[in-house]
Protein backbone atom coordinates (compact mmCIF):
# COMPACT_ATOMS: atom_id res chain seq x y z
CA UNK A 1 0.00 0.00 0.00
CA UNK A 2 1.47 3.27 -0.74
CA UNK A 3 2.64 5.46 1.87
CA UNK A 4 -0.04 8.43 2.58
CA UNK A 5 1.71 12.04 2.31
CA UNK A 6 -0.05 13.98 4.65
CA UNK A 7 -1.16 17.47 3.58
CA UNK A 8 -0.44 19.88 6.70
CA UNK A 9 -4.36 20.74 8.45
CA UNK A 10 -5.13 24.25 9.46
CA UNK A 11 -5.60 23.68 13.23
CA UNK A 12 -7.57 26.40 14.75
CA UNK A 13 -5.06 26.93 17.34
CA UNK A 14 -1.87 29.46 18.05
CA UNK A 15 0.48 30.65 20.49
CA UNK A 16 1.19 28.09 23.09
CA UNK A 17 -1.34 25.64 23.04
CA UNK A 18 -0.05 25.40 18.92
CA UNK A 19 3.20 24.61 20.73
CA UNK A 20 1.64 22.23 22.74
CA UNK A 21 0.30 20.33 19.91
CA UNK A 22 2.99 19.81 18.15
CA UNK A 23 4.81 18.06 20.70
CA UNK A 24 1.67 15.84 22.27
CA UNK A 25 1.13 14.85 18.50
CA UNK A 26 4.45 12.98 18.60
CA UNK A 27 3.62 10.90 21.76
CA UNK A 28 3.04 7.78 21.00
CA UNK A 29 -1.11 6.81 22.25
CA UNK A 30 -2.55 3.91 23.93
CA UNK A 31 -6.11 3.90 22.13
CA UNK A 32 -8.57 3.25 25.60
CA UNK A 33 -11.26 1.58 23.45
CA UNK A 34 -12.61 0.92 19.77
CA UNK A 35 -15.40 -1.07 17.77
CA UNK A 36 -13.48 -2.19 14.71
CA UNK A 37 -14.39 -5.15 13.06
CA UNK A 38 -11.70 -7.65 12.02
CA UNK A 39 -9.48 -6.32 9.29
CA UNK A 40 -10.73 -8.88 6.54
CA UNK A 41 -14.14 -8.54 7.41
CA UNK A 42 -13.75 -4.54 6.50
CA UNK A 43 -11.23 -5.32 3.48
CA UNK A 44 -14.02 -7.75 2.08
CA UNK A 45 -16.87 -4.85 2.35
CA UNK A 46 -17.55 -2.34 -0.34
CA UNK A 47 -16.88 1.10 1.16
CA UNK A 48 -17.62 5.26 -0.25
CA UNK A 49 -17.57 8.46 0.95
CA UNK A 50 -21.01 7.51 3.07
CA UNK A 51 -18.98 5.28 5.03
CA UNK A 52 -17.26 8.13 6.73
CA UNK A 53 -20.84 9.24 7.57
CA UNK A 54 -21.81 5.99 9.17
CA UNK A 55 -21.43 5.09 13.26
CA UNK A 56 -22.38 8.18 15.75
CA UNK A 57 -23.30 10.23 12.64
CA UNK A 58 -26.25 8.03 12.06
CA UNK A 59 -27.87 9.33 15.56
CA UNK A 60 -27.20 12.81 14.32
CA UNK A 61 -29.00 11.81 10.84
CA UNK A 62 -32.07 10.89 12.65
CA UNK A 63 -32.03 14.07 14.71
CA UNK A 64 -31.72 16.30 11.70
CA UNK A 65 -35.22 14.20 10.10
CA UNK A 66 -33.20 11.20 8.02
CA UNK A 67 -34.57 8.44 10.21
CA UNK A 68 -32.86 5.22 10.76
CA UNK A 69 -34.43 2.40 9.42
CA UNK A 70 -35.25 2.10 5.68
CA UNK A 71 -34.31 5.40 4.89
CA UNK A 72 -30.96 5.21 6.08
CA UNK A 73 -30.16 1.87 4.83
CA UNK A 74 -30.68 3.39 1.46
CA UNK A 75 -28.00 6.57 2.00
CA UNK A 76 -25.18 4.11 3.22
CA UNK A 77 -26.19 1.03 0.70
CA UNK A 78 -22.73 0.64 -1.74
CA UNK A 79 -24.60 -1.45 -3.87
CA UNK A 80 -26.62 1.78 -5.31
CA UNK A 81 -25.33 4.56 -7.72
CA UNK A 82 -23.70 7.13 -4.82
CA UNK A 83 -24.79 10.36 -6.40
CA UNK A 84 -28.25 9.59 -5.96
CA UNK A 85 -28.25 8.40 -2.93
CA UNK A 86 -25.57 11.87 -1.79
CA UNK A 87 -28.65 13.98 -3.28
CA UNK A 88 -30.91 12.73 -1.88
CA UNK A 89 -29.40 12.98 2.05
CA UNK A 90 -28.09 16.41 1.06
CA UNK A 91 -29.94 18.65 3.25
CA UNK A 92 -29.41 16.17 6.32
CA UNK A 93 -25.81 15.89 5.73
CA UNK A 94 -25.45 19.92 5.74
CA UNK A 95 -27.71 20.02 9.25
CA UNK A 96 -24.91 17.96 10.72
CA UNK A 97 -21.52 18.87 8.52
CA UNK A 98 -20.41 21.45 11.39
CA UNK A 99 -20.98 19.17 14.43
CA UNK A 100 -18.46 17.09 16.10
CA UNK A 101 -19.47 13.98 15.49
CA UNK A 102 -18.91 14.64 11.53
CA UNK A 103 -15.51 16.36 12.22
CA UNK A 104 -13.34 13.41 11.69
CA UNK A 105 -14.83 12.45 8.41
CA UNK A 106 -13.38 15.73 7.03
CA UNK A 107 -10.43 16.02 8.71
CA UNK A 108 -9.77 12.57 7.27
CA UNK A 109 -10.52 14.13 4.00
CA UNK A 110 -8.68 17.02 4.24
CA UNK A 111 -5.40 15.88 5.68
CA UNK A 112 -4.91 12.04 4.54
CA UNK A 113 -6.71 12.31 1.29
CA UNK A 114 -5.71 16.48 0.39
CA UNK A 115 -9.09 17.08 -0.72
CA UNK A 116 -9.92 20.22 0.32
CA UNK A 117 -14.39 19.71 1.32
CA UNK A 118 -16.84 16.79 0.89
CA UNK A 119 -19.23 17.57 -1.24
CA UNK A 120 -21.18 17.00 -4.81
CA UNK A 121 -17.97 17.62 -6.56
CA UNK A 122 -15.73 15.65 -4.98
CA UNK A 123 -17.60 12.46 -3.46
CA UNK A 124 -17.03 10.52 -6.72
CA UNK A 125 -13.12 10.98 -6.63
CA UNK A 126 -13.27 10.42 -2.82
CA UNK A 127 -14.82 7.38 -2.92
CA UNK A 128 -12.92 6.13 -4.97
CA UNK A 129 -9.92 6.69 -2.71
CA UNK A 130 -11.20 5.31 0.02
CA UNK A 131 -12.12 1.75 -1.64
CA UNK A 132 -8.47 1.74 -3.33
CA UNK A 133 -7.00 2.02 0.21
CA UNK A 134 -9.59 -0.59 1.47
CA UNK A 135 -7.05 -3.76 1.70
CA UNK A 136 -4.88 -5.81 4.18
CA UNK A 137 -2.30 -3.56 5.94
CA UNK A 138 -5.29 -0.39 6.09
CA UNK A 139 -5.53 -0.80 10.09
CA UNK A 140 -1.62 -0.74 10.52
CA UNK A 141 -1.54 2.48 7.92
CA UNK A 142 -4.07 4.22 9.71
CA UNK A 143 -3.91 3.60 13.76
CA UNK A 144 -0.22 3.64 13.30
CA UNK A 145 1.71 5.16 10.76
CA UNK A 146 -0.95 8.17 11.10
CA UNK A 147 -1.89 8.59 14.17
CA UNK A 148 0.96 7.32 15.48
CA UNK A 149 -0.76 4.74 18.18
CA UNK A 150 1.17 2.22 19.80
CA UNK A 151 -1.64 0.12 20.57
CA UNK A 152 -5.39 -0.09 20.92
CA UNK A 153 -8.33 -1.78 23.24
CA UNK A 154 -10.77 -3.53 21.17
CA UNK A 155 -14.10 -4.28 22.67
CA UNK A 156 -15.59 -6.81 19.63
CA UNK A 157 -16.67 -10.55 20.36
CA UNK A 158 -16.57 -13.24 23.18
CA UNK A 159 -13.52 -14.50 22.18
CA UNK A 160 -10.09 -13.05 22.72
CA UNK A 161 -8.97 -12.78 18.97
CA UNK A 162 -5.85 -12.00 17.44
CA UNK A 163 -6.47 -9.51 15.03
CA UNK A 164 -3.87 -7.15 15.03
CA UNK A 165 -0.76 -6.94 16.89
CA UNK A 166 -0.88 -3.89 18.53
CA UNK A 167 -4.83 -4.85 19.76
CA UNK A 168 -5.57 -5.93 22.54
CA UNK A 169 -9.06 -7.05 23.95
CA UNK A 170 -12.11 -6.68 26.58
CA UNK A 171 -14.75 -10.08 27.27
CA UNK A 172 -18.32 -8.88 27.22
CA UNK A 173 -20.36 -8.64 30.94
CA UNK A 174 -22.06 -11.93 30.94
CA UNK A 175 -23.91 -11.04 34.20
CA UNK A 176 -26.99 -8.31 33.44
CA UNK A 177 -29.74 -8.63 31.00
CA UNK A 178 -30.41 -12.16 31.43
CA UNK A 179 -34.31 -12.27 31.07
CA UNK A 180 -35.01 -15.55 29.31
CA UNK A 181 -34.24 -19.48 29.54
CA UNK A 182 -32.41 -18.97 25.85
CA UNK A 183 -29.70 -16.90 27.90
CA UNK A 184 -28.92 -19.20 30.10
CA UNK A 185 -28.76 -22.19 27.69
CA UNK A 186 -26.65 -19.86 25.32
CA UNK A 187 -23.88 -19.59 28.69
CA UNK A 188 -23.90 -23.24 28.98
CA UNK A 189 -22.69 -23.66 25.37
CA UNK A 190 -19.98 -21.17 25.57
CA UNK A 191 -18.78 -22.61 29.30
CA UNK A 192 -19.58 -25.81 28.11
CA UNK A 193 -21.03 -26.40 31.34
CA UNK A 194 -24.42 -27.22 32.99
CA UNK A 195 -26.52 -24.64 34.74
CA UNK A 196 -29.30 -25.48 37.00
CA UNK A 197 -28.95 -23.42 40.14
CA UNK A 198 -28.04 -20.00 40.64
CA UNK A 199 -24.56 -21.09 41.73
CA UNK A 200 -24.03 -22.85 39.03
CA UNK A 201 -24.46 -19.79 37.08
CA UNK A 202 -22.12 -18.11 39.57
CA UNK A 203 -19.67 -20.75 39.24
CA UNK A 204 -20.03 -20.25 35.35
CA UNK A 205 -19.23 -16.72 35.54
CA UNK A 206 -16.20 -17.39 37.52
CA UNK A 207 -14.85 -19.58 35.31
CA UNK A 208 -15.43 -17.39 32.36
CA UNK A 209 -13.85 -14.71 33.76
CA UNK A 210 -10.85 -16.93 34.37
CA UNK A 211 -10.86 -17.93 30.96
CA UNK A 212 -11.34 -14.77 29.28
CA UNK A 213 -8.16 -13.67 31.49
CA UNK A 214 -6.14 -16.66 30.68
CA UNK A 215 -6.73 -15.49 26.96
CA UNK A 216 -5.44 -12.19 27.17
CA UNK A 217 -8.55 -9.82 27.77
CA UNK A 218 -7.14 -6.83 29.86
CA UNK A 219 -10.75 -6.16 31.15
CA UNK A 220 -14.29 -6.91 31.63
CA UNK A 221 -16.94 -4.06 29.61
CA UNK A 222 -20.45 -3.72 31.45
CA UNK A 223 -22.88 -2.05 29.03
CA UNK A 224 -25.98 -2.25 31.25
CA UNK A 225 -26.51 1.58 31.14
CA UNK A 226 -28.20 1.12 27.50
CA UNK A 227 -30.92 -1.18 28.96
CA UNK A 228 -31.40 -0.45 32.88
CA UNK A 229 -29.87 2.05 35.61
CA UNK A 230 -26.33 1.25 36.58
CA UNK A 231 -27.02 1.27 39.72
CA UNK A 232 -26.32 -1.74 41.49
CA UNK A 233 -27.88 -2.73 45.24
CA UNK A 234 -26.68 -5.87 46.74
CA UNK A 235 -29.29 -8.10 46.28
CA UNK A 236 -29.65 -11.52 49.14
CA UNK A 237 -28.54 -14.53 47.39
CA UNK A 238 -32.36 -15.88 48.69
CA UNK A 239 -34.36 -13.85 46.33
CA UNK A 240 -32.00 -13.80 43.52
CA UNK A 241 -32.61 -17.43 43.62
CA UNK A 242 -36.30 -17.23 43.84
CA UNK A 243 -36.20 -15.34 40.44
CA UNK A 244 -33.39 -17.60 38.86
CA UNK A 245 -35.49 -20.79 39.67
CA UNK A 246 -38.94 -18.95 38.27
CA UNK A 247 -37.04 -18.22 35.51
CA UNK A 248 -35.28 -21.69 34.64
CA UNK A 249 -38.01 -23.48 35.52
CA UNK A 250 -40.88 -21.51 32.94
CA UNK A 251 -40.96 -23.17 29.58
CA UNK A 252 -41.25 -19.91 27.89
CA UNK A 253 -38.32 -18.75 30.05
CA UNK A 254 -39.15 -15.37 30.57
CA UNK A 255 -38.92 -13.05 33.58
CA UNK A 256 -40.31 -9.24 34.65
CA UNK A 257 -38.28 -6.39 33.80
CA UNK A 258 -38.01 -5.81 37.62
CA UNK A 259 -36.88 -9.48 38.12
CA UNK A 260 -34.32 -9.27 35.25
CA UNK A 261 -33.05 -5.72 37.24
CA UNK A 262 -32.66 -7.92 40.53
CA UNK A 263 -30.95 -10.98 39.11
CA UNK A 264 -28.75 -8.53 37.44
CA UNK A 265 -27.95 -7.00 40.50
CA UNK A 266 -26.94 -10.34 41.94
CA UNK A 267 -24.85 -11.18 39.66
CA UNK A 268 -22.91 -8.71 38.68
CA UNK A 269 -21.47 -8.38 41.94
CA UNK A 270 -20.19 -11.91 41.74
CA UNK A 271 -19.13 -10.91 38.17
CA UNK A 272 -17.17 -8.15 39.85
CA UNK A 273 -15.34 -10.51 42.52
CA UNK A 274 -14.16 -12.51 40.16
CA UNK A 275 -12.57 -9.82 38.33
CA UNK A 276 -10.98 -9.22 41.64
CA UNK A 277 -9.84 -12.84 42.06
CA UNK A 278 -8.33 -12.63 38.14
CA UNK A 279 -6.54 -9.29 39.31
CA UNK A 280 -8.83 -7.99 35.99
CA UNK A 281 -10.18 -4.33 35.62
CA UNK A 282 -13.88 -3.84 35.47
CA UNK A 283 -14.90 -1.09 32.34
CA UNK A 284 -18.30 0.65 32.80
CA UNK A 285 -20.00 2.60 30.28
CA UNK A 286 -21.78 5.83 31.82
CA UNK A 287 -22.99 8.57 30.40
CA UNK A 288 -24.45 9.37 26.76
CA UNK A 289 -25.87 5.97 25.03
CA UNK A 290 -25.41 5.65 20.89
CA UNK A 291 -28.31 5.96 18.92
CA UNK A 292 -31.37 8.05 20.21
CA UNK A 293 -34.63 8.31 22.52
CA UNK A 294 -32.49 5.68 25.24
CA UNK A 295 -32.97 7.41 28.85
CA UNK A 296 -29.80 8.95 29.62
CA UNK A 297 -31.08 9.08 33.25
CA UNK A 298 -29.90 5.43 33.82
CA UNK A 299 -26.23 6.22 32.67
CA UNK A 300 -25.43 8.73 35.09
CA UNK A 301 -22.15 7.75 36.74
CA UNK A 302 -23.30 8.74 40.41
CA UNK A 303 -25.07 5.92 40.09
CA UNK A 304 -22.20 3.77 40.51
CA UNK A 305 -21.47 5.29 44.11
CA UNK A 306 -22.73 1.89 46.53
CA UNK A 307 -20.97 -0.74 44.02
CA UNK A 308 -17.65 1.37 44.03
CA UNK A 309 -17.75 2.06 47.70
CA UNK A 310 -18.66 -2.32 47.88
CA UNK A 311 -15.55 -3.32 45.81
CA UNK A 312 -11.68 -1.33 46.63
CA UNK A 313 -9.80 -3.84 45.88
CA UNK A 314 -11.55 -3.83 42.10
CA UNK A 315 -9.91 -1.76 39.13
CA UNK A 316 -12.94 0.70 37.70
CA UNK A 317 -12.42 2.56 34.08
CA UNK A 318 -15.20 4.60 33.44
CA UNK A 319 -15.79 5.62 30.40
CA UNK A 320 -17.19 8.52 28.37
CA UNK A 321 -16.88 10.89 31.21
CA UNK A 322 -20.81 10.21 32.04
CA UNK A 323 -21.39 13.03 29.24
CA UNK A 324 -23.13 15.06 29.91
CA UNK A 325 -22.90 15.17 33.40
CA UNK A 326 -19.13 15.14 33.86
CA UNK A 327 -19.06 16.65 36.86
CA UNK A 328 -20.43 13.25 38.39
CA UNK A 329 -16.62 12.10 37.28
CA UNK A 330 -14.91 14.67 39.18
CA UNK A 331 -16.27 13.32 43.28
CA UNK A 332 -15.93 9.53 42.00
CA UNK A 333 -12.38 9.75 40.47
CA UNK A 334 -11.51 12.04 43.98
CA UNK A 335 -13.01 9.94 46.33
CA UNK A 336 -12.26 6.56 45.21
CA UNK A 337 -9.03 5.53 44.77
CA UNK A 338 -9.90 2.31 42.39
CA UNK A 339 -11.82 4.69 39.82
CA UNK A 340 -10.15 5.93 36.05
CA UNK A 341 -11.72 8.40 34.11
CA UNK A 342 -11.85 7.39 30.58
CA UNK A 343 -12.73 10.10 27.64
CA UNK A 344 -13.11 7.69 25.14
CA UNK A 345 -15.82 8.28 22.55
CA UNK A 346 -16.37 12.22 24.54
CA UNK A 347 -14.24 14.07 21.98
CA UNK A 348 -16.36 13.89 19.21
CA UNK A 349 -19.68 14.04 21.65
CA UNK A 350 -18.18 17.64 22.39
CA UNK A 351 -14.92 19.62 22.19
CA UNK A 352 -16.47 21.99 24.46
CA UNK A 353 -17.70 20.28 27.49
CA UNK A 354 -14.55 17.72 27.03
CA UNK A 355 -12.62 20.42 27.61
CA UNK A 356 -14.02 21.70 30.38
CA UNK A 357 -14.66 18.18 32.31
CA UNK A 358 -10.28 18.03 31.46
CA UNK A 359 -9.53 21.07 32.99
CA UNK A 360 -11.96 20.12 36.19
CA UNK A 361 -10.40 16.78 36.23
CA UNK A 362 -6.89 17.77 36.21
CA UNK A 363 -7.56 20.47 39.25
CA UNK A 364 -9.43 18.00 41.56
CA UNK A 365 -8.06 13.90 40.47
CA UNK A 366 -5.16 12.60 40.63
CA UNK A 367 -3.31 13.00 36.99
CA UNK A 368 -2.35 9.50 37.18
CA UNK A 369 -6.01 8.16 36.83
CA UNK A 370 -6.84 10.05 33.79
CA UNK A 371 -6.93 8.61 30.04
CA UNK A 372 -7.31 10.95 27.14
CA UNK A 373 -8.36 9.09 24.22
CA UNK A 374 -10.38 6.19 22.83
CA UNK A 375 -11.58 6.62 19.36
CA UNK A 376 -14.68 4.41 20.14
CA UNK A 377 -15.18 3.64 16.41
CA UNK A 378 -16.02 0.83 14.06
CA UNK A 379 -14.91 2.85 10.79
CA UNK A 380 -10.69 3.32 11.31
CA UNK A 381 -10.62 6.33 9.40
CA UNK A 382 -12.41 8.61 11.45
CA UNK A 383 -10.09 7.66 14.44
CA UNK A 384 -8.00 10.49 12.67
CA UNK A 385 -10.23 13.30 13.19
CA UNK A 386 -11.28 12.35 17.02
CA UNK A 387 -7.84 11.54 17.98
CA UNK A 388 -7.32 14.93 16.27
CA UNK A 389 -9.86 17.04 18.36
CA UNK A 390 -8.68 14.87 21.34
CA UNK A 391 -5.27 16.31 20.97
CA UNK A 392 -6.09 20.12 20.54
CA UNK A 393 -8.00 19.44 23.55
CA UNK A 394 -5.91 18.22 25.74
CA UNK A 395 -2.86 21.14 24.58
CA UNK A 396 -5.59 24.03 25.01
CA UNK A 397 -6.50 22.95 28.57
CA UNK A 398 -2.54 22.28 29.13
CA UNK A 399 -1.76 25.98 27.57
CA UNK A 400 -4.34 27.39 29.79
CA UNK A 401 -2.76 26.06 33.34
CA UNK A 402 0.38 27.13 32.06
CA UNK A 403 -0.44 30.63 31.48
CA UNK A 404 -3.02 30.43 35.10
CA UNK A 405 0.85 29.80 36.58
CA UNK A 406 0.11 26.35 37.89
CA UNK A 407 3.24 24.23 35.60
CA UNK A 408 5.49 25.19 33.04
CA UNK A 409 5.87 23.87 29.47
CA UNK A 410 7.83 20.38 30.92
CA UNK A 411 5.32 19.62 33.46
CA UNK A 412 2.33 19.89 30.80
CA UNK A 413 3.81 17.53 28.15
CA UNK A 414 4.41 15.35 31.15
CA UNK A 415 0.83 15.13 32.08
CA UNK A 416 0.45 14.79 28.48
CA UNK A 417 2.30 11.46 27.67
CA UNK A 418 0.56 10.06 31.19
CA UNK A 419 -2.98 11.02 29.91
CA UNK A 420 -2.26 10.01 26.68
CA UNK A 421 -0.16 6.56 27.08
CA UNK A 422 0.83 5.71 30.28
CA UNK A 423 -1.91 5.75 32.66
CA UNK A 424 -3.74 3.78 30.40
CA UNK A 425 -0.75 1.08 30.39
CA UNK A 426 -0.34 1.09 33.77
CA UNK A 427 -4.55 0.26 34.83
CA UNK A 428 -4.74 -2.70 32.10
CA UNK A 429 -1.06 -3.92 32.65
CA UNK A 430 0.38 -3.29 29.64
CA UNK A 431 3.87 -3.20 30.79
CA UNK A 432 5.48 -4.15 33.56
CA UNK A 433 6.99 -1.00 34.70
CA UNK A 434 5.90 2.80 35.28
CA UNK A 435 7.38 5.67 36.94
CA UNK A 436 5.74 8.95 38.03
CA UNK A 437 7.80 11.95 37.55
CA UNK A 438 7.05 15.56 37.39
Amino acid sequence: MEKTKLKKSNLPLSGLASELYREIAKIPVVDAHEHLPREKERCDKKIDVTTLFSHYCKGDLEASGLLQGPEQEEFFDTSKPLMKRWKKAKPYLEAIRYGSYAYPAFAYVRDILGIDDINEKTVEVISKRLQADNQKGIYKKIIQDICNIECSIQCKTDEVENDQDFFYYLCLDKATNINSKEDIIAFEKTNDVCIYKLKDYVNALRSFVAKQKKAGSVGLKIAAAYDRSIEFPEVPASEAEKIFAKLRAKVSGVISTAETEMLGNYLIRREIEACIDNNLPVVIHTGYQAGNRNDIRNARAIHLWSLLASYPKARFDLFHGSFPYVEDMVVLGKYFENVSLNMCWMHIMSPEISRRALSEWLDAVPVTKIFAFGGDYSVPEKIYGHLQLARMNVAVVLADKILQGRMVESNALRIARLVFNENPKQWYKMNKTFLFQL
